[in-house]
């Protein structure tokens, strides 16, 4: 996996590049008074009760951390790459028409709690 870089490895960088970390990412999140929450939901490709529950059901932090690394590292970013690396978990195993599927958004979340 020389030309890859992981999902969790590239959300770190991309923090360091800016020169915050992850606690100023959610102070900056929870000040702009963003409903998490229902913004994640609105980023996945089908929504059941069951998702809604399951998300609802995660805490906020973690809510606030994938909704900005769906949004910055894998809607927006359509090549799939990071600083000329390939994503991975890859793009397409986590974007069905640039809206997040609820399998990938699990996958995300198993690399998530590498950061809390």
């Amino acid at each position: 996996m020389d030309n890859w870089i992981t999902v969790d490895k590239a959300f770190v960088d991309l923090l360091h590049e800016y020169g915050i970390t992850i606690d100023d990412l959610l102070i900056a999140i929870e000040y702009s008074n963003i409903d998490v929450y229902s913004e994640l939901i609105k980023r996945l490709d089908s929504c059941t009760r069951d998702i809604v529950e399951f998300i609802n059901g995660l805490p906020w932090k973690t809510v606030a951390l994938l909704l900005f690394i769906v949004q910055s590292l894998y809607i927006v970013n359509t090549t799939g790459l990071y600083k000329g690396y390939r994503l991975y978990p890859p793009r397409d195993s986590i974007v069905v028409s640039f809206k997040i599927s609820f399998n990938g958004l699990l996958i995300l979340l198993t690399y998530l709690r590498n950061l809390i």
